[in-house]
Formats: C-alpha cells, structure tokens, sequence
C-alpha cells in the first residue's frame, strides 16, 4: 500500500449522517470503548484548564493527549505520540526545526522539567512514562502564564491522580530488539489522604550494534484535602539511565549493514530525582496555587557535542499563581523564578574512560518573572484575554569574567469568539524573547558580546468544533523571529572557528489541521492530522555565502499523521497508523543532492480487555524505514537512524 492508497483509504470512508433528534453518543455508550485517536474533543480537554481556564475555551493553539492514548501507544520515544501532534518537527522542538535551542519548554503539573532554556520535545522522556494522565501542547509564546523563549510551544505533562478505589497493577512486555519492560502500581485513598506509587524498568538495545537504552523509574504521589478548600500534593520521582547512541550513517552503509555500530554520538549515564510540593486553595471569590520544585541531575559520559563530561545540575523552581474571579470576568497575577546551577568536570576529547585529568566550571541560569492576565467577556459569545509576562534572565560562569542579564516585557493578546451549533472562532497575538548563553557571548577564541536577544511576534487564527460525525480544530500561524542566533563555521578550513551571530530574520508560518470522523453508533472512527510548514529565512548572512530566502534545513512542507480505529468484536480494538512526510532540503544551502524524503511509516496496535486483564500487542515501522533524518555537510549525505521492523507485546492485571 503506497501513501496515496492509504490517505485515499482513510479519508472516502463514507460518511454517516444523524437524523433528526438523534445525538452524539455520551461516554457511557457501548461504541465509544474505542475511545478518542485525536488530539482534539472528548473528556479529557474538558479537564484540561489553564490557569482555571478550559484550555479549549482560550484562544490558544493547544492539543490534548488523552490517558487513553498515552495506553495505546506505549511509547518509549517521545515521537510515537509527538507524529500526533500538528507542528511537530524532526529537530527537538515544535514548530521551529532548529536543535541547538530551547524554543520548546517541557513541563510536568505545570513547572519546568529542567531549565527552560534547555528544553525539548525528547525531554517528555524523562518523566515516567507510566505515571501520565495526559499531555498538554500550547503552540509558541502565546500564554503569559508561560516561558517567553516558548517560540515552538509548551509541552505539559499531568501527572495520575490517585484512584477513589485501592488497586494494584503489574504489567510486563517483551518484544524486538531485546526489548523488555515491566513494572507495578498501587493507589488509592485512604479518608483524606490520596496515593499513587509506580516502580517500572525498561531494558532495550535498538537495531544498531553497541547501542542501549535502559532505564529504571519510580514515582510517588500523595494528596491531602485539609478541609473543602485546601489541598496540599506531594510528588516525588527517581530515574536512571544508561543509554549509547550511535552516530549518522551514509547510505552506502545503511545499504551494506544497517546494524552496524558506526560512529558513537553518545555513551552516558544519567540520573535525575525530582521532588515537588504543591497547595491549592480556594476561596470564595478566587483561588491561590503555589508550588515549588527541587530537581538534581548526574549526567557522566561522553558524546560528539561536549566530549567527557562528569557534570550535576541542580535547581529549584517555583511557581504562585492568583485568580480572582469577578461577577463574569477573572483576573491573575503571578510569580515565576527559576534558579539552576550546572556543576562540571570537562575530561580530554579522548579520555573516554574519564580517568585522566580534568577541568572544572560552574554555570548559573537564574530567571524570574512576572505575569498578569485579564479575561473579559465582552459580550454573551466575545471573550478578550490579554496579558503581560516580564522575564529576567541572568546567566553567570566560572569560565568568564563577565556576566550576562536580559530582560523583556512581552505583551499577549486574544480573542475567542463562540459560533452557534458549537463552534469556536480564536484569534492570538504574542510577544515573546530568546536571550543568547554564554558561550556564544564570552568564549575567549569565538565570543561575541554584542548580541542581541531574539525577539519573536506570533500571530494565529483558529477554528474548533464539530459539524455532525466530523471533530475538527485547525490553526493558521504566523512566527516572525528577529535577531536570529545562528552558530556558524569561519575561517579557512585549517583554521576554523565557531561563532554565533545575529544572523538576520527567520519566518515560520503555517496551517495545523487534526480532523476526526467517529459515525454515530458504529465501531470504527478515522482521526487525521496535518501540518503544513513554511519555514523561510527572510534574511541569513551566512559565513558561506548569502542564504536569504532559503528554507529552513530539515523542514518539509507537509507532514500527514493517519490513524484508523476499529473495535471488531467485544472490547478488542485496533489501530492502523500511517505518517508521512514530504521532502526538504538537509542543509541551509538548499543544496539539490541534499533533498531528502523519509520513507512512509505504518503501525498497527491492538488492545484488548477483559475483566481485570489488559493484553496489547503492536507492530511498528511495518515498512522497515531505516533513514530518520538527513544532514547535507562537505558534500555527504548522512543519516539519524530509526529501528526497522519492530513487534512486542505484553498483558496487565489489576486487582
């Protein structure tokens, strides 16, 4: 089955029509054990809220991955979900493929899950992937609730609320690649007070030879209701990890053994424990939350980027937030400070061992920030959201004499507009700022002192509802980002130098779409999501020539993620997923032998419950593609790999 054959497939499905009277069925009808495949409608938006707010009821691009799919997919990368997702690029980040930056903020309850100028789409990994209730995605610096330097969006992931009833369940897997996890959970509540402990490990190897990924993860979650209006939560979370990765590959290797090891492009050790406390209190007229976190992580080993490394990163963070509501309007203010310091002992290039001698520095990311937000209904269906988020950041070093403090003041603007049968028009106007590190400002051989933050004025429009059987959401964007921070080579070949600039203007523009056909009393439904992606440089002066009107390396103009649902009998389902890609070009040349298309891929998974039991089986990348992502440099086209055919399968019990 080729792309079109499948894309024809899912959507000529004819549709089923509701007569007069008839209604969509509710979450208690038989046909819906299916449940939702999209990102958009069901339950779970409902209990989605910003800042006590509906998500789905501000005028915000945002997506919700139900605790439903998060148990379908089973992901162990993140870009299992991710391909679901309208805006997801092939680089770390959301819509802006650019993989040395920070534009997206990965969130847990609603606080950093590391500082947020290192984050990205990957980092969701790093929670524990069997303690997640669902995901949260916010596109670009459109809430001022949130980061400024979100220029992609924020990811938030929701932790698992404890059970009313007490239950215990264990689960285990095993499949391709020596793929193996298992793991066990109890909650409950007991009068006031509310649990949730999980405990699961993880060991696979992956298709290329020498490479790992094992994992070992433990979360603990309690809640205590005080009285009606006062909750206070603690959560506590542990993680290691021992991963290698291997290197790019050309096609002549894939083609000769795409198992091979190849290069290394890292070998590390990583540990990370995560405490958080959270008070939420209601009042008569409004609501306090206040949380903190204290987050520490070891990361020991090497890779191709920052060579041997022996380096602890600690923070704390916290976060206070007031909503007072009036007869129809509410109002918040807030506050927000980060506070991480990164602990280093820097080995030689070629001390793998880490046995040699080593230097050491410290750096320090403090970073705080106010916000306010007003919504107003101006009429019965028009509803102004307008904030003010100001940010200061500070960044100090060991390495240099001199620091480094920016500062923004990033107005935010929105309209929603409710139609009739359902429907929601929105509309968003933002600000948002990328402060340059320190590396790029001071480095004694390439810094450069004059730079300037990035400044970024995003403007959406959206449509979301439904129209008979048919769930829809789209969003047309528009990301303008001046100062844009471009590391680069220069210099002759012998003595070549890295330096960042302000390299000019980048614009990143485009439609997201998600679509989902469930017919009314059937066992089946089709869920579809589309990005189209404009990603140009208005202006780039290059080291190596004039780049100005190119796109974007690795941005391909579309990218389709198809999935059908269908529940043949009792309380089996099964899902078939295709996603597609178009071509783009792999270097910001926009060199022609650097055009690269990613092969289409095909999933298929199957669940199926009875009683206390829960059994699930899942095929991945039926069609064996092996090149992930393309880089075009000094003339070679190399690849990021993938796992070819993959097959596991496992079962739980709870009782």
């Amino acid at each position: 089955m080729n792309t079109q054959q499948f894309i024809a497939m899912m959507m000529l499905i004819p549709p089923v029509s509701l007569s007069a009277g008839e209604r969509l069925p509710t979450p208690d009808t038989e046909y819906l054990s299916i449940g939702t495949i999209s990102v958009i409608g069901g339950v779970a938006d409902q209990q989605a809220t910003i800042g006590g707010t509906s998500l789905k009821q501000s005028p915000l691009n945002a997506h919700v991955v139900t605790h439903e799919e998060v148990e379908r997919i089973k992901f162990v990368d993140p870009d299992e979900f991710l391909d679901r997702i309208p805006g997801e690029t092939q680089v770390r980040n959301l819509r802006i493929p650019n993989g040395g930056k920070g534009y997206t903020i990965p969130m847990l309850d609603g606080l950093p899950l590391e500082s947020p100028y290192e984050g990205a789409t990957q980092r969701l990994d790093r929670v524990n992937t069997s303690d997640i209730e669902r995901i949260e995605v916010i596109k670009g610096p459109s809430s001022a609730l949130y980061g400024n330097n979100a220029f992609g969006g924020v990811i938030n992931v929701i932790s698992k609320e404890p059970p009313v009833e007490p239950e215990v369940k264990i689960w285990a897997e095993s499949g391709s690649f020596s793929r193996n996890r298992l793991g066990i959970s109890t909650g409950g509540r007991v009068d006031k007070l509310g649990y949730f402990v999980d405990a699961n490990v993880r060991r696979t190897d992956g298709q290329r030879e020498g490479a790992k990924n094992d994992r070992d993860q433990a979360s603990l979650k309690l809640l205590y209701d005080v009285d009606d209006s006062l909750r206070l939560t603690l959560r506590a979370e542990h993680l290691t990890e021992d991963t290698i990765v291997r290197g790019d590959l050309t096609r002549e290797e894939l083609e000769d053994n795409p198992g091979q090891a190849g290069g290394l492009n890292s070998d590390t050790d990583y540990t990370q424990d995560y405490v958080s406390l959270k008070a939420e209190q209601d009042f008569e007229d409004g609501s306090l939350d206040a949380s903190i976190v204290w987050r520490e992580k070891s990361t020991i080993g090497l890779s191709r980027y920052s060579g041997p490394k022996d380096e602890d990163d600690s923070a704390i963070s916290s976060k206070v937030i007031y909503r007072h509501n009036f007869a129809q309007n509410n109002a918040i203010i807030g506050f927000e400070s980060y506070k991480g310091e990164q602990f280093t002992k820097a080995y030689g290039r070629t001390d793998t061992l880490l046995t040699g001698p080593y230097t050491t520095f410290e750096n320090d990311l403090t970073l705080y920030a106010w916000f306010a937000q007003y919504q107003a209904y101006l009429t019965d269906n028009l509803i102004l959201t307008t904030g003010l988020r100001y940010e200061d950041v500070a960044l100090q070093s060991s390495l240099y004499e001199d620091d480094a403090n920016f500062s923004d003041l990033s107005p935010k603007f929105g309209l929603t507009y409710d139609l009739p049968a359902g429907k929601m028009l929105w509309l968003n106007i933002s600000k948002g700022f990328y402060a340059p590190d320190l590396k790029s400002l001071f480095n004694i051989e390439s810094g450069n002192p004059d730079l300037q933050p990035e400044d970024a004025t995003n403007m959406e429009i959206g449509l979301r509802g439904s129209s008979g059987d048919f769930t829809y959401d789209f969003a047309v964007y528009h990301t303008e980002i001046k100062n844009y921070l471009v590391t680069q080579t220069f210099g002759e070949e012998d003595s070549e130098y890295l330096r960042t600039t302000n390299a000019g203007k980048v614009t990143v523009k485009g439609i997201e779409s998600v679509i989902e056909y469930a017919p009314y009393r059937t066992n089946w439904r089709v869920g579809f999501t589309h990005t189209y992606a404009l990603n140009t440089y208005d202006s780039f002066l290059s080291s190596k020539g004039d780049f100005s009107g190119n796109d974007m390396n690795r941005s391909p103009k579309h990218h389709v993620n198809a999935r059908l649902a269908w529940q043949p009998i009792g309380q089996l389902v099964v899902e078939l997923e295709g996603d597609f890609y178009s071509s783009y070009f792999s270097d910001d040349a926009n060199t022609p032998a650097g055009r690269f298309k990613r092969d289409e891929r095909f999933n298929i998974r199957m669940t199926y419950d009875k009683e206390n039991w829960s059994f699930w089986a899942n095929a991945l990348n039926l069609t064996d593609t092996r090149e992930d992502r393309a880089t075009y440099s000094r003339g070679k086209l190399k690849f990021r790999t993938a796992d070819g055919r993959a097959l596991y399968a496992g079962a739980s019990y709870k009782f």
